[in-house]
């Protein structure tokens, strides 16, 4: 039968051939230009007819039906016909009398049938039927299978559903679904109908309604399956991630084969991995990937290639190399929410080629996976590629005290000297000068040397790479200098880790439907797109071994009491005689921190926002308050709290301007606490806390401290994530901006888990779950919670869920568990208003 040819038919149908298959429509009608269902495969003897639907509303058609038939369809090879009408066999009359009258096999739905593509047209439970009947002349109606063409598993799967303890199980066309109980139905149209089905393997579908049962429970479902191929579909990011997928493998009892690409393209991203196995073991391996993006070839079962660079599909995303790949890469598990992009290989240098294949890379993919994307880089920058990223002359920034009670400004002039010192690719700290010195500008000896060919791709400085906001929070304040200072402190030298530019790990802003991030607003002209900066010189002299104090976190750190008069902190861009103050007054603090920020910098040209030096500044000022030695959060969170401004001048005004550039993270925040007393776990639904300094949190929710007690998870609304900046940090920290408050939502408490082994950190039985409230946001008259509180919720209670099932890690370093677990304060309407931005406020603990 060749596609498209039209017989007349009979009566007012005509008969359009489609290959191997009928259509049957009304003369008269349009004919369809596409295909309008998914075509069954063709099956030697069998012939599918598709009936229109204004065919099948006439009420000639019945009549005409077996003329139709005999004249176009029914050949000596013709041994079976299928009419795909809808409900065409619930009264058997009419096709038991077509099956005699034309002495061949004819098969009829009861209900109706799914016609999405991949579907196998299947008439089963949720469809209004039981399925396609079969008639055979003589030959009583019987049963004629669920799905067209019937694939070889169907008989092992069940017809109907079924109550098991903690799910429903419910027939669909790819196989099953296993729900959680409080879920609804499934029906046609829903994403669990929209499964392809394999006609090798049933398809055992999980999350529906993003509700993901026990991963035991689904384990013991197909335990009392017969044994057929069997694969496992994830429609939740809870079913899809490792911890989950780790445990269900685990349950079963041996490896499964686990489809990742998403059905919701508007709620998941569309990854690389197309079928991966999980191992009982816990590790992952792919087994399918998807089509490569224009321009790329695909090489063998291994991943693409662009000329002589290979991009390695791995179970975490793509490794990007020119060298041998590496390994390690293989081993991080799949993520449903982002995907990384392993750039190099350990120990050979990343070259311009490769830069140029990450931009190629980049460009062709989705705006939806390009803001998902992380940069690990495993290579080291060459020289080639440094110029390429930052080809400008060197420009010194730092500023030293150059005596006791004074400092140098700026220097824009330069002195020639002919040489010059390219940053490592792991730069280390750096001592300041001596006091009373003060570092000169050395411009480039390579200045005129030729500044074509590739770049920092432009994808990754834009798009694929977390772009930090220029314009900073939504917090509406006059430009205003602070309310308090303090006098310059003599410089403490303290050492930091060094920074690595190997195996970073920076991670994007990740949205979820219904809170999508604000446009940026309040930008200024130049600031549309990120401007080149060069790199600022560092002269690798000796490192001061001076250990900084620690300070171990107690009951007196962070006092209940009433914090009396708490500094009201101006949300606004530094100027530009505060940065050189809080430069000239950090000293060598400043120095040590400058090689986190050059790193970062060198890592993200993105972060550079527009050409201006004060960026630095402000980034140092960050770095500080994250750090051990002065300016660190001990030291400024208390001042801030008790109305001073700190050891460092200025120091909270970069801080806060550094912020506004920072990206803004909108997933769940971790915070802990090992106070039994705490706010955090006392307060009703409802309720306000806030924090009148910078509070400080983990995007990592895999983290926990010694002896603690209680979980805090918020939901942040201008929360900045600091992970782009302090690069290779075992903890990836959030701060939030001075005088935030946080609403009270549920406090969620287990009971133990039986086995936990004594030897293992574990996730403490109570979590307080809150959101931020955003900055121009009123706090309710009522304590009840709104739709948007109940929204966030649900996304709480699910990263809540994801982190108990999950391992954990250890943190023991003092300063970090101090700024994961300072306490809140009650939040009280006549001690804060907007109005009183820039004055004293007064906080009750």
């Amino acid at each position: 039968m060749n596609h498209g040819t039209v017989d007349q038919g009979a009566g007012d149908f005509l008969v359009e051939r489609r290959g191997a298959h009928v259509l049957v429509r009304r003369i008269g009608e349009a004919a369809a230009h596409g295909d309008p269902i998914g075509w069954p495969e063709p099956l030697a003897g069998h012939v599918f007819v598709l009936v229109s639907p204004a065919a099948a509303r006439e009420s000639s058609f019945v009549t005409a039906l077996p003329a139709l038939l005999h004249r176009s369809v029914v050949t000596e090879e013709v041994r079976a016909v299928r009419i795909a009408l809808p409900g065409f066999g619930r009264d058997p009359f009419v096709p038991q009398a077509l099956a005699d009258a034309l002495k061949i096999e004819v098969f009829a739905p009861d209900g109706a049938f799914v016609t999405n593509p991949g579907a196998f047209l299947y008439a089963g439970h949720g469809t209004g039927g039981t399925g396609w009947l079969r008639f055979r002349p003589g030959v009583p109606v019987r049963p004629g299978g669920r799905r067209y063409p019937v694939p070889a598993w169907e008989t092992a799967m069940p017809g109907a559903p079924s109550d098991l303890p903690g799910a429903i199980v419910e027939p669909v066309p790819a196989g099953l679904l296993v729900r959680r109980p409080e879920g609804r139905p499934t029906a046609p149209g829903d994403v669990a109908f929209s499964v392809p089905a394999d006609p090798a393997a049933a398809k055992i579908v999980v999350g529906a309604d993003d509700l993901a049962p026990e991963p035991a429970v689904v384990a013991a479902v197909i335990g009392q399956l017969p044994p057929v191929p069997m694969q496992l579909v994830s429609l939740s990011t809870v079913s899809s991630a490792h911890p989950w997928l780790s445990e269900f493998a685990k349950s079963l009892g041996r490896d499964v084969a686990v489809t990742v690409s998403p059905v919701d393209v508007k709620k998941r991203y569309r990854p690389f991995v197309a079928e991966l196995l999980q191992r009982a073991d816990g590790t992952q391996e792919v087994l399918e990937f998807v089509a490569p993006p224009r321009g790329w070839q695909r090489r063998d079962a291994l991943g693409y290639r662009l000329g002589q660079v290979m991009a390695d599909v791995v179970p975490s995303g793509l490794v990007l190399r020119t060298g041998a790949g590496d390994p390690a890469a293989s081993t991080l598990p799949f993520d449903p929410e982002g995907w990384t992009l392993h750039l190099g290989s350990p120990g050979t240098p990343i070259g311009p080629d490769l830069l140029s294949a990450t931009e190629a890379l980049l460009g062709e993919l989705a705006p939806e996976i390009r803001k998902v994307a992380r940069l690990r880089l495993l290579g080291r920058l060459d020289e080639r590629t440094l110029d390429l990223i930052d080809p400008g002359p060197a420009v010194a920034e730092r500023i030293t005290p150059a005596g006791p009670g004074q400092a140098e400004p700026p220097r824009t002039g330069s002195e020639q000297d002919g040489s010059v010192q390219r940053p490592e690719a792991r730069p280390g700290p750096a001592a300041a000068p001596r006091p009373g010195t003060a570092e000169t500008a050395r411009p480039s000896a390579e200045a005129s040397r030729p500044r074509g060919g590739p770049v920092m791709p432009a994808a990754l400085m834009v798009s694929s790479a977390p772009v930090p906001t220029v314009s900073g929070s939504a917090f509406a304040a006059p430009a205003q200098e602070p309310v308090a200072e303090v006098p310059q402190a003599p410089s403490t030298p303290a050492t930091r880790p060094e920074a690595q530019l190997a195996a970073v790990d920076v991670r994007p802003v990740h949205r979820e439907a219904g809170l999508e991030a604000s446009p940026v607003t309040g930008l200024r002209p130049d600031d549309t797109a990120p401007m080149p900066m060069p790199v600022v010189e560092e002269t690798r002299t000796e490192i001061l071994a001076i250990a900084a104090e620690t300070r171990e976190p107690g009951p007196s750190a962070e006092p209940r009491s009433v914090p009396g008069t708490a500094l009201a902190v101006a949300d606004r861009s530094s100027t530009t005689a505060e940065q050189a103050r809080f430069t000239a007054a950090a000293g060598e603090e400043y120095g040590e921190a400058l090689a986190t920020v050059n790193a970062a910098l060198a890592t993200w040209p993105s972060m550079r926002g527009q050409a201006d030096s004060g960026i630095k500044a402000d980034y140092v000022a960050v770095c500080l308050y994250l750090g051990r030695g002065r300016g660190g959060f001990g030291n400024l969170h208390t001042a801030v709290r008790g109305g001073g401004a700190g050891e460092i001048p200025d120091q909270i005004t970069c801080l806060a301007s550094g912020l506004r550039r920072l990206p803004t993270h909108r997933r769940a925040v971790l915070r802990q606490s090992k106070d039994p007393q705490a706010l955090e776990r006392t307060l009703a639904p409802g309720s306000i806390l806030t924090e009148p300094g910078f509070l400080v949190g983990s995007m990592d929710l895999d983290v926990t401290v010694p002896d603690a007690d209680l979980d805090v998870l918020i939901w942040p609304a201008s929360a900045r994530r600091t992970s782009e900046l302090m690069i290779g940090q075992p903890v990836n920290e959030v701060v939030f901006f001075a005088g935030a408050r946080f609403k009270a939502l549920a406090l969620r408490e287990t009971e133990p888990a039986e086995g936990e082994p004594d030897d293992e950190p574990t996730v403490p039985r109570v979590a307080a779950l809150f959101r931020e409230l955003g900055p121009d946001e009123a706090v309710p008259a009522s304590d009840e919670l709104d739709e948007h509180d109940l929204a966030v919720l649900a996304k709480l209670d699910r990263a809540l869920e994801r982190r108990r099932r999950g391992a954990l890690r250890l943190v023991e370093e003092p300063d970090l568990m101090n700024r994961l677990t300072s306490s809140l304060y009650e939040w009280r309407e006549e001690a804060s208003s907007t109005a009183d931005r820039g004055q004293a406020i007064t906080m009750a603990s």
